[in-house]
């Protein structure tokens, strides 16, 4: 038996008014009372009544929707980005759809191409590999508004929401410094990406400042930021023979390999080697030996992400946030004394 779905014509006529008057009612409008309103509501909770979410997004051009496009959902930095971006639309009534690009420019370029029509505003870190981000303009150029979080893109036309990369490499440096490291390698993400770019310099700059070279073997460029390359850069280290007295890595996945590989070829941490990573993972404090890494506060540059797009959507200029980092030591750096 098929059953009857309640439409505001059955609200109207239960009330003796207008169906206009109903739409108005449930929309909110201003011209209505609120005892109205009140009533109308009361009514449709009766009936059961659910709104025709299609004629709703064609009357207002809305479809109440945000893209989020992310490298991975792997990592707790971008779940918990995820987490404050879906807080922010859950209280805007929109719902969320998320996508992976796997750190794949042609992947995401697929998927940019297929939201326009789809949703209201996309929010996105972009692909490691990704130089050409035409396809994000395309979005801009049809009325669909772009905020970048944490990996941005100059040519994009968007609003931005980064951490102080910078900032935080020299804060992890500096730290290094203090803790009487002078020998400081980097491991570096792929300089395609500007998050990695502005931490590198950070790094050199802090070198540079505190008196103490860079050889040629100092930076190493990994291919991206995961455990088994992080393993991999610390073979690099062993076969070369040549230990420095710290490494501030990009990210802490490629710290966490690291790590492993060297304590499991007998190298102490942080007495041999320091380390501090970058994005204050939880697993950092999980660890035999606790990980210091620079924080990113992802929850809350996902939030603000989510209410920068919604923003945009209420006709507000695009603009650039800038999070302060926080660096938190723990047991993998602390030298000084020992």
């Amino acid at each position: 038996m098929t059953v009857k779905r309640t439409s505001i014509y059955d609200i109207a006529e239960r009330l003796g008014v207008s169906v206009s008057t109903v739409s108005r009612a449930l929309s909110d409008h201003p011209s209505i009372s609120a005892a109205l309103k009140e009533r109308v509501r009361a009514v449709a909770a009766e009936l059961n009544y659910i709104p025709n979410s299609v004629a709703v997004n064609l009357k207002t051009g809305r479809r109440r929707t945000i893209g989020v496009v992310v490298p991975g959902i792997n990592r707790s930095f971008f779940s918990s980005a995820i987490e404050g971006i879906e807080d922010k639309a859950y209280k805007e009534g929109y719902d969320v759809l998320i996508y992976q690009s796997k750190d794949s420019a042609e992947r995401e370029a697929r998927i940019v191409r297929s939201l326009a029509g789809k949703v209201d505003g996309v929010i996105a870190s972009i692909a490691a590999d990704t130089t050409d981000h035409a396809y994000y303009n395309s979005l801009t150029a049809v009325g669909v508004p772009v905020v970048l979080f944490d990996r941005t893109a100059p040519a994009v036309e968007a609003g931005t929401v980064t951490v102080d990369d910078y900032q935080g490499a020299v804060m992890a440096v500096r730290h290094l410094i203090d803790q009487g490291c002078r020998t400081i390698y980097h491991y570096a993400g792929p300089q395609v990406v500007d998050i990695w770019q502005n931490r590198l310099r950070g790094y050199l700059d802090t070198m540079h400042q505190a008196g103490l070279s860079v050889g040629d073997e100092a930076v190493f460029e990994g291919r991206n930021t995961s455990e088994a390359e992080g393993r991999r850069y610390a073979r690099h280290l062993l076969e070369s023979g040549r230990l420095p007295d710290a490494v501030f890595f990009t990210g802490d996945f490629a710290a966490l390999g690291a790590m492993l590989e060297l304590q499991q070829a007998g190298v102490r941490v942080p007495q041999d080697v320091a380390m501090v990573g970058f994005a204050n993972e939880p697993l950092c404090q999980w660890l035999a030996t606790p990980l210091s890494s620079v924080d990113q506060f992802s929850y809350k540059m996902g939030y603000m992400a989510g209410k920068m797009v919604f923003d945009r959507l209420k006709g507000e200029p695009q603009v650039g946030i800038v999070i302060a980092p926080e660096l938190v030591v723990r047991a993998s750096s602390l030298r000084a004394g020992q």
